[in-house]
This record gives structure tokens, sequence and C-alpha cells, in this order.
């Protein structure tokens, strides 16, 4: 399963990074952009301790010269001496606001954004060792609001990096930006 997402990842990068039709040359106005961020999350709010790294995406598109919105989704699982199972999965919608006018940012390949977004948190928890002959599972789920800020310096026209501080899956997110 991992060496055909990575295989994907690649496609799509050799994709985007050596096309230049998609491209727009600067952050100044995000209206028709489509901006994908794909990466990995340092600390989580879903689960505690060491080991399990989050994995995260999100998908905008802009709507008018400063302001774009779309999807985001998170997971993280680690498994505990073998017997215990955790999962913590995000899923929502985000928009953000893009600053580099309001900021006056004059390098075209930096864009500093903020925003809010809406997810369902789902947490789940699986218990199949023999302790007492016990074996269960629980599992339980809420909405909550997603708060984030970050930056992004694009390499190309249309490939990139994050990096965003917010609430989701991870206090801080760093990884892939691909701009088509």
């Amino acid at each position: 399963m991992k060496k055909k997402i990575v295989l994907a990842a690649a496609i799509l990068f050799s994709v985007l990074s050596t096309s230049k039709v998609f491209a727009q040359s600067q952050f100044s106005d995000v209206n028709g952009t489509n901006l994908l961020n794909a990466g990995i999350g340092l600390g989580s709010y879903g689960l505690y301790g060491t080991g399990g790294v989050p994995l995260t995406a999100s998908f905008e598109h802009g709507f008018s010269k400063n302001i774009s919105a779309g999807i985001e989704a998170g997971l993280i699982q680690r498994k505990y001496v073998n017997s215990w199972k955790y999962s913590y999965f995000i899923f929502g919608v985000r928009g953000s606001y893009h600053f580099n006018e309001v900021l006056n940012v004059s390098n075209p390949k930096l864009d500093v954004y903020g925003g809010v977004g809406i997810l369902y948190r789902h947490f789940k928890i699986k218990y199949t060792g023999d302790w007492d002959d016990y074996y269960g599972k629980s599992s339980s789920g809420d909405v909550t609001v997603d708060l984030h800020a970050g930056g992004r310096y694009m390499f190309s026209d249309n490939v990139g990096a994050f990096v965003e501080l917010g609430y989701g899956i991870s206090p801080l997110k760093l990884g892939l930006t691909l701009k088509f």
C-alpha cells in the first residue's frame, strides 16, 4: 500500500512540476488557483506519548483574490505492546485568507495565509490482548473548530513547501505543496 501511495505521489509530482499550462506566476491573486498540501505533523492532539506520525493533506481552491476554501484530512495510528491499537482521524472543510497584499509581501514565491475550518474528529481504541480475558473496542467522535496559520514557498511555478501551525491533527505540519 505504501508503494502505491509513493508511486501516485511521484507521478503527480512529475506531471505538475513539468507542466507550465496550469501555473500562475505569483500569489498576489489566488483566484482560480488550486493548492494541494501533503505532509506530516510534528506532535499530535489525538495521540499522547511517543510514536505514530500524523499524516495530513488539504486541498483549497481560490474563489477570489485573497480567499480560498476546501477540505482537509489527517490520520495517525499507533499500536501499543501488540495489544492496543489507537487511531485518530480528522476530516473537514476549511477556508483561508491570503495576507500577501495586506502584509505587503514582495516575494512572489511566498504565500502567507491563515484561516478557520470545521472538523469532524474520530477516536478509536481497540484491545485484542489477553488481559483478564477482556477484548474490546471503543470509539467516539465530535465536531470542533480548526484554526490555522501558515506559509508556503514555491520552488517552481507548481511545486513548493509549506509549514502550518494550527489545531487540526497536529500543532505543526510540514510538507509538499502542489499548485495547479
